[in-house]
């Protein structure tokens, strides 16, 4: 194992575990209320470390607890992405009319244009967070189910699989006993970078109107910042810190995905 990828492991998890606890204690780290109001438009201060608002809320505080929904959001999404991928990419490799059903629906997710799709229906299905988590995910899973496919047809031709086929296993007991436990590196690899995507997809949606208003994630405020004149006022402390705050976590999954990488390979060798 290098030390680059040593390096990029601290790094990621490092960052994941400063908004892993501002996700869950954010009192921690704040003393103000989410709802608790000042004169609007303060600039950066002591008391305020990146001002407020146009209705006057700490916009800190305002990020801090705005970890909790954007995380929530992103991981759930992810998990859902992966249940799916890993169920549908499965099925794809049985022989028959289920395995061709199944080709033909992941060739059609992965032709569909995910973000356009995403804002038609978001206008018909509202903007709650879990229909945004059911969308993202609905809509995220075909890369996940061609890589579980590519990877599910490469242990279907294994000595070990041909021998509990002629020893008369049932399909699910491969499937469940020496299948998914052989995916275990995949479908970690494609959750962590699943999440980077998922919180990407929920940060435009939001930025674009279509995120949940009473709890408002990281793409809200930059939506807030953008309507309530934030770039009239010059007040980029309020446009940038939640987009900065989006990159870092995004980073913090790619740096660990990047060690877990290298260890499958290193694993593989």
């Amino acid at each position: 194992m290098s030390r680059r990828n040593l390096t990029a492991l601290v790094l990621g998890l490092a960052l994941f575990l400063c908004f892993l606890l501002a996700a869950l204690f954010p009192s921690v780290l704040t003393d103000y209320g989410l709802k608790e109001m000042f004169p609007a438009w303060l600039p950066p201060s002591g008391e305020h470390l990146l001002g407020t608002n146009a209705l006057g809320y700490d916009i800190f505080t305002e990020i801090v607890f705005g970890t909790r929904d954007t995380l929530f959001i992103g991981m759930m999404s992810s998990i859902l992405t992966l249940l799916f991928g890993a169920l549908f990419g499965t099925l794809a490799t049985r022989n028959g009319v289920v395995g061709g059903a199944f080709n033909a629906l992941i060739n059609v997710f992965v032709l569909l244009p995910r973000l356009v799709t995403l804002i038609v229906l978001s206008t018909f299905v509202g903007s709650s967070r879990w229909s945004l988590i059911v969308l993202i995910a609905a809509f995220s899973w075909a890369g996940t189910a061609r890589a579980v496919k590519a990877q599910v047809v490469h242990l279907n031709a294994q000595p070990f699989i041909e021998n509990c086929v002629i020893q008369g296993y049932s399909r699910s007991h491969i499937v469940l006993r020496h299948i998914l436990p052989n995916l275990s590196d995949i479908l970690l690899s494609r959750f962590l970078l699943g999440v980077n995507s998922c919180i990407m997809m929920e940060s435009t949606l939001s930025f674009l109107g279509f995120g949940d208003l009473y709890h408002p994630t990281w793409g809200t405020m930059v939506n807030f910042a953008y309507k309530r004149g934030a770039f009239l006022r010059q007040a980029y402390n309020y446009l940038l810190t939640p987009g900065v705050c989006i990159m870092l976590l995004s980073l913090s999954f790619y740096l660990i995905s990047v060690y877990a990488a290298s260890r499958r390979e290193s694993i593989g060798e």
